[in-house]
């Protein structure tokens, strides 16, 4: 009877190592139902990215973030602009495009991005001969697509 117990309780060792030792799905998540019994949910999936908001401003901080938010600019103000994204995406194009009133494109630069995450991408124009005085609009495209703008005035 003792050769059996021996077996038993090597097999009941050899059991509890092999069930702690063993991996989990990095994408699931135990949950205990109302019964008591532990249910496995994946994990949920990354948000896709999109455009948050834009900050339009005279000047930037650490971070790309806009300080001295404004709507009006004088014609030989740098202005700038912090393209704010959530979610998660790899290597999204980022479009920053300047018009004027009449259409006409100002300037346009495209950044590429691969964020995991809320993340700012900065963009600015600036004319050492002065702006014509006017109103403009910043068009953030995302893909290709427009998602936002922003609209923003030159005066003397």
């Amino acid at each position: 009877m003792r050769p059996m117990i021996r077996l038993s309780f090597a097999s009941a060792i050899a059991l509890a190592l092999t069930a702690g030792c063993a991996k989990k799905d990095a994408a699931t998540t135990d949950t205990q139902t109302s019964a008591g019994a532990v249910a496995t949910t994946p994990a949920p999936a990354p948000t896709a990215l999109q455009v948050a908001d834009i900050g339009l401003g005279k000047k930037l901080e650490a971070g790309n973030h806009v300080t001295n938010e404004a709507t009006a600019y004088g014609t030989r103000d740098t202005i700038y602009a912090a393209v704010h994204t959530t979610g998660t995406g790899q290597n999204a194009s980022l479009t920053a495009r300047w018009t004027f009133q009449d259409g006409q494109v100002v300037n346009e630069r495209t950044e590429t991005i691969s964020p995991t995450g809320d993340a700012y991408t900065e963009f600015h124009i600036s004319a050492p001969k002065g702006w014509p005085v006017g109103k403009y609009t910043l068009h953030v495209l995302l893909n290709g697509t427009e998602v936002q703008t922003k609209e923003f005035d030159v005066k003397k």
